[in-house]
Formats: C-alpha cells, structure tokens, sequence
C-alpha cells in the first residue's frame, strides 16, 4: 500500500514538474509573402494589342487579319483571340521559333515562346 502511495506521488510529481517545465507553443511562424504575379494592362487597341506578335508567327496564326487580340500574359507566354481557331498552324509556329501552343478553347490559344516574349 505504501509504495502504491509513494507511485502515485510520484507520478503526480513527475507530471506536475513536466508541465512546468514544458515550453511554451512558439507563436506562429509569419506567413511568407509570394511575389505577386507581374501584371500586364490589356492593350488599349488592336494595333497595340498586336504588338505582342513576333511578325514570323502571323502566318501560323493566320495571318494579321485572323489575329483579334495578342497580349503577353506571362514572362514566357502570349494568349491570342483568333477570328478562326481552325486557321491556326501548330507547325508553322514551331517552325516560327515558338516552343509549343496551348489551346484554351476553339478561338483562343497561348503561345509557349520562352523568353522571347520580352523581346
């Protein structure tokens, strides 16, 4: 009974003494902040929104009259509107010096082109 007693004791001790010594939770760390995405202001018209196209992939989207918009969306791609998605030549742009095209739906396509783009 008497070392049941001192155990308990003990234990009761032991715990008691653990808790105080324990540390306090750190606070939480600070969040990191992620450089926010460049942002490019849509073209003001379709000439200036043009610009953005290297004049050698014209033909693989084509042609000028084809192309409704072109802005640069990221620091290696170009999202261009196309009157015709059909008149789109994969080929034609790869042979142009773009590295690959993403179509986003029928009409409207990214132009993968490296950093070509700030050229």
């Amino acid at each position: 009974m008497t070392l049941l007693l001192v155990f308990i004791v003990g234990l009761v001790i032991g715990v008691g003494v653990g808790m105080s010594l324990r540390k306090t939770p750190a606070a939480a760390p600070a969040p990191v902040a992620t450089p926010a995405a460049k942002a490019v202001a849509p073209a003001a018209s379709a000439a200036a929104s043009k610009a953005a196209l290297n004049s050698k992939w014209l033909p693989g989207l084509g042609g000028a009259d084809n192309v409704q918009q072109a802005e640069v969306i990221a620091a290696t791609r170009v999202r261009v509107a196309l009157k015709d998605g059909h008149r789109l030549d994969e080929r034609a742009l790869v042979a142009a010096g773009v590295q690959a095209v993403a179509a986003i739906d029928e009409k409207v396509f990214h132009l993968i082109v490296g950093q070509q783009v700030a050229a």
